[in-house]
């Protein structure tokens, strides 16, 4: 028989590390990723595929209400069960009106959380099969995602490894589903993967320059409609940047509070 896969998504590392372990004591159960965020879980699902995906309301950042919609349309065979620690018909109702297919309160999961997670996959199953001939047809299509998920996608190309780590984390406990490059070719790679609504670009990286790489996706960028902000301690490059199309150029070194809130802005998120 083959395994069930589970993603679980939750921000308490004590409780993803002890539902792992419970679930990974089951036969019929894998775990095959864990996100401690909402933007780390849209970062991983679609690689991952998991049958079920079991993801908590109350999270910093983007919490579980926010997170279910995207996963219902970047996974739409996957079951979603929805967990917290409010057993209330409020919050039951915000889940499924969301997107998820159960709602399980946290305390109930030993009782519930093993049939609910059986049931999921049997039903994800069948409407696989109901719907695999559309969904063949819509992987030739190739249909766009959605522009709402493209709009909280970030592309961060930064030559140094700590500052890139430490704006990838800042952007992603603001919600954002960050892809990093460190390299122009690596950032070149990724344009041609996926759509990005913001464009974080470092001028020099190393013997290169970020407004090359610019100039030269310049058309492809315009038809994605992703935004690029230049990053650079050296202000000679304002202008050109300017001339090149750029919607916002950021000085180093730069807060990250700046950081956010430019970023914040240009995907037209309120202040």
């Amino acid at each position: 028989m083959e395994s069930i896969s589970v993603m679980l998504i939750d921000d308490n590392t004590g409780f993803l590390r002890a539902t792992t372990q419970f679930l990974e004591a089951q036969k019929d159960i894998t775990v095959v990723g864990t996100a401690e965020s909402g933007a780390e879980a849209l970062e991983k699902v679609q690689s991952l595929q998991p049958q079920v995906i079991l993801v908590d309301l109350a999270m910093p950042g983007m919490p579980g209400l926010e997170t279910i919609p995207y996963l219902r349309q970047m996974v739409p065979q996957a079951g979603i069960i929805a967990l917290t620690v409010m057993n209330t018909n409020s919050f039951r109702k915000a889940a499924l009106d969301a997107g998820a297919d159960h709602f399980i309160p946290k305390p109930a999961m030993r009782v519930s959380l093993l049939p609910t997670i059986r049931k999921v996959a049997k039903d994800g199953q069948e409407r696989k099969k109901d719907t695999a001939k559309d969904s063949a047809q819509e992987s030739v299509n190739a249909a766009p995602v959605d522009r709402a998920i493209i709009q909280q996608r970030v592309l961060l190309m930064e030559d140094d490894p700590s500052q890139r780590r430490l704006y990838a984390r800042v952007l992603h406990n603001a919600g954002y589903i960050v892809e990093e490059a460190g390299t122009l070719q690596e950032a070149r790679d990724r344009l041609i993967k996926n759509q990005f609504g913001i464009f974080l670009c470092d001028i020099h990286m190393g013997r290169e320059r970020g407004t090359d790489l610019v100039r030269e996706q310049k058309e492809a960028l315009e038809k994605a409609s992703t935004r690029i902000v230049m990053i650079s301690a050296d202000t000679q490059y304002r202008s050109i940047c300017k001339e090149i199309g750029v919607a916002e150029y950021l000085e180093k070194p730069i807060s990250l509070v700046q950081l956010v809130q430019t970023v914040n802005r240009i995907a037209g998120r309120e202040q």
